[in-house]
């Protein structure tokens, strides 16, 4: 029974051990669009080395300060997307996105949406922060020791089952 826990904990070890995150944090983005909406608006670019799940937000400030303590209100900003184009977002809110197993590569994030209500008209600024947990996927190697440990497992219950069945 005890070989059985260790065996069990060895393998969830492996399958885990492969796991790491990554943040990604990007420049503020000013928008000063002519009209009251902007597309396709580059937010930043991030790569990833491995494959990974993607998540992140963007958000739009509401007022901009100065150093001599005077701010200035900004209009909303409504998102109709924000995320990678051409890609299946998970992530149901306009503000948000999270991508499932995104191969490495290097990847451009977009916004789109519009600006609307009081304040200093046609100007947005964007923050977006992003964070990338690499997919846990054992390696070739793992699977081969994993089959191993369940072939000899096999063996061990066989040869218990026919001493039993001699006695």
């Amino acid at each position: 029974m005890q070989f059985k826990t260790l065996a069990l904990g060895a393998t969830l070890a492996l399958i885990g051990a492969a796991a790491s995150a990554q943040s990604f944090s990007f420049t503020p983005v000013v928008l000063t669009p002519s009209s009251g909406s902007f597309s396709d608006v580059l937010l930043g670019s991030f790569t990833l080395t491995q494959a990974s799940d993607v998540s992140g937000s963007v958000l739009a400030a509401t007022t901009i300060g100065f150093d001599n303590g005077m701010s200035l209100p900004l209009q909303s900003v409504s998102f109709s997307f924000a995320g990678l184009a051409g890609r299946t977002d998970l992530d149901p809110s306009a503000t948000g996105f999270r991508f499932a197993n995104l191969a490495a590569g290097t990847y451009q994030l977009l916004a789109s949406g519009s600006l609307s209500g009081p304040g200093l008209p046609n100007v947005a600024v964007l923050s977006t922060t992003a964070t990338a947990v690499a997919a846990a996927v054992p390696e070739p190697a793992s699977y081969a020791l994993m089959l191993a440990g369940v072939a000899g497992l096999g063996f061990a219950a066989r040869r218990r089952a026919m001493s039993s069945d001699r006695a």
